[in-house]
């Protein structure tokens, strides 16, 4: 069906922007899936798929998968999944394909949602800094 591969510890299997070549089932160890500024949206194991939806859909990768640790995994080529993705039913296809970009503005809302708390963030460091400024006047 595949290729094993092994991947140590913080090791990027691939990055944001890479070409889907390929989809990866965890055999052994851990695998982040991160958005754009490293925001760890999701850890994998032992039996879950990562890296089949730009297969579908047709995009460049849209997360990095980074190992948390040691492990391995089965590359599956890119056309053994389109392969047997066009051999499913036409409702599997529409099925996935709709589950997959609702996956991905889920994962970019992520994003904006921990930009916007890091900015909060640095607002509230900002105003603790300036009570405390103002503490010390009076």
């Amino acid at each position: 069906m595949g290729k094993k591969i092994r991947f140590e510890a913080d090791e990027v299997i691939y990055e944001i922007g890479d070409p889907p070549t390929g989809a990866f089932i965890v055999l052994s160890g851990h695998v982040d899936l991160l958005s754009k500024t490293g925001v760890r949206l999701t850890t994998l194991g032992e039996g879950e798929i990562f890296g089949e939806i730009g297969q579908i859909i047709g995009k460049a990768r849209s997360v990095t998968a980074r190992a948390r640790s040691k492990g391995s995994a089965t590359f599956i080529p890119k056309e053994q999944i389109v392969e047997k993705f066009q051999k499913a039913d036409a409702a599997v296809q529409g099925i996935f394909r709709a589950v997959a970009v609702r996956l991905q503005h889920s994962n970019q809302d992520i994003e904006i949602l921990y930009e916007k708390y890091e900015a909060l963030r640095a607002d509230n460091a900002r105003l603790n800094n300036d009570l405390l400024r103002y503490k010390r006047t009076l």
